[in-house]
């Protein structure tokens, strides 16, 4: 049975009353009342709660599944879409560090850490020779329980003779090829619009064809690349913003 709200909405206000209830909603998932995962009360409900018609009721929550707020998941009900998290791409980051800051604790779980010779893709995207080696790295980042990105790394391993997967996982990837006098020191992304693929599905926990972020990421330390990675992020994780200025 839905439970009752002390809200009161003006319905003199200028400001209309989908909106009012959008904001009202949104409140609950920012001060944590609504959790992420969380199945919210259905529309019916959300009516009955704010005495609101059927027609505010879901312009308002359809507004939230459009902000990534909510997500709908048909024959379930509508659920808290997952931590959303907004990353600005004018300088230099790190999720992690940007996860801290949001009060969020990131871990990260190695799934594979390899020696490779390199073929002739690999070689173009790190500026190898093909008879040269590289490691191939990869990870799964989560914040809680929830996993969050898949993540591949290459290094061309003359750069970081010393790189190990125990030094990876106690101190992070970067911090580890500073051991070799290797730091990052510009960054060139390309992201696109993807599909969750079943390896990546089954390390998420989503369903195969679940809408992500294909992230595919070039670093450099001055003129050398020391890493192209690429990451699978789920859609409902992060929002990007390109900050541009004249």
């Amino acid at each position: 049975m839905a439970q009752s709200d002390d809200t009161v909405f003006d319905r003199n206000k200028p400001i209309s009353l989908y909106y009012q209830l959008q904001e009202k909603l949104s409140q609950k998932i920012q001060s944590g009342e609504w959790k992420s995962g969380q199945k919210i009360p259905t529309e019916t409900e959300l009516c009955s709660i704010y005495g609101l018609s059927r027609i505010t009721v879901r312009k308002a929550v359809e507004e939230l599944v459009h902000e990534g707020r909510l997500i709908r998941f048909q024959g379930k009900g509508t659920f808290v879409a997952s931590i959303n998290f907004e990353q600005k791409l004018s300088k230099f980051y790190s999720f992690s560090e940007a996860l801290k800051k949001k009060g969020k604790n990131e871990h990260v779980k190695m799934l594979s850490f390899d020696i490779i010779k390199s073929d002739a893709a690999t070689a173009a995207h790190l500026g190898l020779g093909e008879d040269a080696v590289f490691y191939k790295i990869t990870r799964l980042r989560m914040v809680d329980d929830t996993a969050y990105t898949v993540e591949t790394s290459l290094i061309p391993h003359a750069l970081c003779p010393r790189l190990a997967e125990k030094s990876i996982i106690e101190k992070g990837l970067y911090n580890s090829m500073a051991d070799d006098g290797v730091v990052p020191k510009r960054i060139v992304e390309k992201f696109r619009a993807a599909a969750i693929r079943a390896y990546e599905a089954k390390y998420m926990d989503l369903k195969i064809g679940t809408p992500a972020i294909h992230l595919e990421r070039t670093t450099y330390d001055s003129t050398r690349i020391i890493e192209y990675c690429v990451s699978i992020v789920r859609g409902d994780f992060f929002t990007y913003t390109v900050e541009m200025k004249s």
